[in-house]
């Protein structure tokens, strides 16, 4: 029987192969930049043996890393042909290759990810209608505490802007925050539906 939100094999390996990818060719910028990219590989490969609330949080952060990652991948893929290392020898083969490696890797996950969702959506909405699950605490906090955390980096990024230099990373922050807001508004959403299957109930 499958897990509740336990991505496929495929998913999870593709996971892997994305972070494990994006994360070598992130070393060449600084190593700092690689812990980011080895958060997916991790998540990807533990999900199966977490608790559902872990597996429901790592579900939401491959989506999340898939569609912020994305764009952000192709332009740093675009600084680094431009800005290539110093030397035109094997490191700059090695970052070529990882760039292309890299970009193929997420373009595959993403079209995985976008087929996984529209199952997902497709057996949700031909399954008998059910008592939604309650939403626990914990996940209340991890949710808000997430917002407040990608609100005050959206904050900082407004504070520090000064042009269309800086439009992209601006841009990425507003996604990141509709993301995190809208999940906000999943779980509102699911409380309210609750509280009134229970009213029904306990009318009926």
């Amino acid at each position: 029987m499958e897990q509740r939100d336990v991505f496929s094999t495929k998913i999870r390996w593709l996971a892997i192969a994305v972070g494990a990818s994006v994360a070598a060719l992130f070393s060449f910028l600084s190593p700092l930049a690689a812990v980011g990219p080895v958060l997916l590989p991790l998540a990807a490969g533990l999900q199966p043996y977490l608790s559902n609330l872990g597996r429901k949080i790592v579900k939401w952060f491959v989506w999340a890393w898939a569609l912020v990652s994305s764009p952000g991948l192709v332009t740093i893929s675009v600084l680094l042909l431009n800005n290539p290392p110093r030397g035109r020898g094997y490191v700059f083969i090695i970052v070529a290759s990882l760039m292309i490696v890299s970009a193929l890797l997420i373009l595959w996950l993403d079209t995985e990810l976008l087929i996984d969702g529209v199952g997902r959506i497709r057996r949700w909405r031909s399954a008998p209608a059910q008592e939604p699950r309650p939403v626990g605490l914990g996940l209340w906090i991890l949710a808000v505490a997430v917002t407040l955390w990608l609100a005050w980096g959206l904050v900082r990024m407004i504070s520090m802007y000064h042009g269309p230099g800086d439009l992209y990373a601006l841009v990425m922050s507003i996604v990141e925050v509709a993301i995190a807001v809208g999940f906000d508004i999943y779980l509102a959403w699911r409380v309210v539906k609750l509280r009134r299957a229970r009213r029904v109930h306990v009318q009926g």
